[in-house]
């Protein structure tokens, strides 16, 4: 029976261990976080002995003392997402980038289902792919979000269909570099041929450039250019230069979200939908929470929660996407990204910036060195809303971190769950 090591225990991790298991493995587990070490810090690099591969949660980074032995002793490395992809009979739709991940999976999915096919969202949206092979589940398509984080130990994936949404710095925090950060997202594109297809932003040069190392058939997605099966010119929606219906209409708003839109509707373009098919996708989506959800109105000022907005470009896009006279709420994790230019150039309708969190010093000496002083810093959440909440000429409080958020919480939902609940309390 051959030994493998899972470092990670949390959802993906415990998923993959039992399908090892269930495959005839002998399965050895590791968690920094839990008591669950083996003693592992005991028996020093022999605790790698004899071990065939090793299956990596995506919070590992490469410079974990047990992953750099094992990279120094050649032991295979695998990514849970890349075990148990292969594992799936079904068709891989694959879909990564700095921002709009998940919305852009969930929209593909939905507008699958809209095909009347068998799909599902897995991935780092929430649902280990391990478990979907656990649970035997019959697919005909897989919709998949990766990271990064998990690209990186990803080797045997072919995506029918591979989307790279955006680049932007992020997670600087792990690489040693943002060329190292692109290189991990490229592996999305990793064993397609010219029968797949790969979907990248044209408004990118990183990615036109990426596009020529390609063998892949590629499909561009732009705001301002009028080219793939489907795009956005005048307001309204074309598919293959037909008109399919007005931008207005559709639900999720934010240019942001329009591109997320054409991407899936490319993907459904390429898969055979309909343009009815197409038009109940656009008109019928709903953004799934956390994503500049509409929490509330109270006093005239509305509140939104955008506590997925985990990095400056989220955070921007978040403002665009918004109404009225903006009071903002910054802060949290600190993802090493530099905030002096996102305050030279804030969008005019900011008014005012709360700043919370463990990196709030941070945020508010770079606003200070450019000169950007409608700023405050609050000690916590609960304190930051009640004092956008009480100022004059404040319409809308937006609550986009551009932080990712285990300085207080376990995660983005708990984070945006704790704002949406003080939101409700001003109630009363």
């Amino acid at each position: 029976m051959k030994n493998v090591l899972v470092m990670g225990m949390q959802t993906s991790g415990i998923s993959v261990s039992t399908l090892l298991e269930k495959n005839g493995y002998n399965v050895r587990i590791y968690d920094d976080r839990l008591e669950l070490k083996n003693n592992w810090r005991n028996r020093g690099t022999e605790a790698l002995d004899g071990l065939a591969f090793i299956i990596i949660s995506p919070g590992i980074p490469n410079s974990h003392p047990i992953v750099a032995e094992a990279i120094k002793r050649n032991i295979p490395i695998i990514s849970e997402l890349d075990y148990g992809a292969n594992m799936l009979d079904a068709e891989k739709i694959m879909v990564t980038g700095t921002n709009g991940k998940t919305t852009t999976v969930d929209m593909i999915n939905k507008g699958i289902s809209i095909m009347g096919k068998k799909s599902m969202a897995m991935g780092n949206i929430g649902y280990p792919v391990s478990q979907v092979v656990l649970d035997g589940t019959e697919l005909e398509y897989a919709v998949i979000e990766a990271s990064s984080f998990q690209l990186e130990y990803t080797s045997n994936i072919k995506a029918k269909v591979a989307a790279l949404l955006n680049l932007a710095p992020d997670h600087l925090d792990r690489y040693a570099s943002f060329e190292a950060y692109v290189e991990a997202k490229k592996r999305v594109f990793l064993n397609q041929d010219k029968s797949d297809f790969a979907i990248l932003n044209y408004d990118s040069r990183t990615m036109r450039e990426i596009a020529k190392t390609l063998p892949s058939t590629v499909l561009w997605v732009s705001h301002r250019e009028n080219i793939g099966e489907v795009y956005v010119k005048d307001n309204y929606y074309y598919y293959q230069g037909e008109p399919l219906i007005s931008a207005r209409e559709c639900r999720a708003k934010g240019e942001h979200n329009r591109f997320n839109m054409m991407v899936a509707l490319n993907t459904m373009a390429v898969l055979g939908a309909r343009k009815d098919q197409m038009i109940s996708l656009i008109r019928d989506y709903k953004l799934l929470p956390h994503r500049i959800e509409y929490v509330s109105t109270i006093d005239n000022k509305t509140f939104y929660n955008d506590s997925k907005g985990t990095n400056i470009a989220a955070c921007k896009a978040a403002i665009d996407s918004v109404a009225g006279k903006v009071g903002l709420i910054l802060g949290g994790s600190d993802k090493h990204e530099e905030f002096c230019e996102f305050f030279d150039d804030l969008d005019p309708k900011v008014m005012f910036v709360a700043v919370t969190g463990v990196n709030d010093e941070k945020i508010y000496s770079a606003a200070m060195k450019v000169g950007f002083q409608n700023i405050k810093i609050c000690p916590t959440l609960k304190d930051a809303i009640r004092m956008l909440y009480s100022m004059e000429g404040i319409d809308t409080i937006l609550f986009s971190p551009a932080c990712a958020s285990f300085d207080r919480y376990s995660s983005y939902v708990e984070r945006g769950n704790n704002f949406k609940d003080l939101v409700y309390a001003l109630k009363g």
